[in-house]
């Protein structure tokens, strides 16, 4: 059960989410642009919020509702997917993007290893497929291994060329992509399509609500930002 998992799988996430969620935070605290940079504290507080909400539902036992079609757990991938598109659909949140710090948003991702190690863990407990983990179909871990030298190589020193930077971050969200469809597959619910031998439990419940609430969008949003960026610098220069 749920109840029973290690304390420390639990901290884990936890911490995998603030850390997100500071890395975030950074970059827009760093942005390129004065405008930019001023709404860091907005941000961080409507982040706090969300986060609460969603601890609230979880721990209330809303996502827990296998029956419901679609699943609840879609709520928040679709308040993320809306918030992706009026970002790039309104010139002030191609802005914003366009001002984001790259660098730190390209360290954002060494959040990529606490959570594959932790859902490693939780498919240890069965609480989620192995499927989602790297010793199953989920190599989403190389992302976070590889973060660092993208920062230092591609954004500090600028040493790597925009065709790289591009195919990192665009093969990092493909690679999220197919979490979030394996993670939607996984879920016991009416449009469960595999993995019916251990399901993705997890996500249902308080704080691994946060991964795909919280953490997912923000290194999701990171990769939409660089891209974004090195296209953008591709044409002007």
């Amino acid at each position: 059960m749920i109840e029973n998992i290690s304390m420390g799988i639990s901290l884990l996430f936890i911490l995998s989410t603030l850390l997100s969620m500071a890395f975030f935070i950074a970059s827009v605290m760093q942005g390129r642009t004065p405008t930019v940079r001023r709404r860091a504290h907005p941000l961080a507080l409507l982040l706090l919020m969300w986060m609460i909400f969603q601890s609230t539902l979880a721990l209330n036992g809303w996502y827990m509702n296998r029956d419901v079609n679609p699943p609840h757990l879609v709520f928040p991938l679709a308040t993320s997917l809306g918030i992706f598109l009026l970002l790039f659909a309104l010139p002030g949140g191609r802005r914003f993007l366009d001002g984001l710090h790259p660098g730190v948003l390209a360290l954002l991702h060494v959040i990529r290893i606490p959570a594959a190690v932790g859902l490693y863990l939780l498919a240890t407990w069965k609480q989620v497929p192995w499927s989602m983990t790297f010793a199953g179909a989920n190599p989403d871990i190389l992302f976070g291994i590889t973060a660092p030298a993208i920062w230092y190589w591609g954004y500090r020193r600028k040493k790597l060329s925009r065709v790289i930077l591009l195919v990192w971050n665009g093969a990092g969200l493909a690679l999220l992509i197919n979490m979030i469809v394996c993670s939607a597959g996984a879920l016991p619910s009416p449009i469960q399509a595999w993995d019916f031998e251990q399901p993705n439990y997890a996500f249902m419940h308080f704080p691994f609500v946060w991964l795909p609430s919280v953490i997912i969008p923000l290194v999701m949003i990171s990769h939409l930002a660089l891209l974004r960026q090195a296209l953008s610098e591709r044409k002007t220069s």
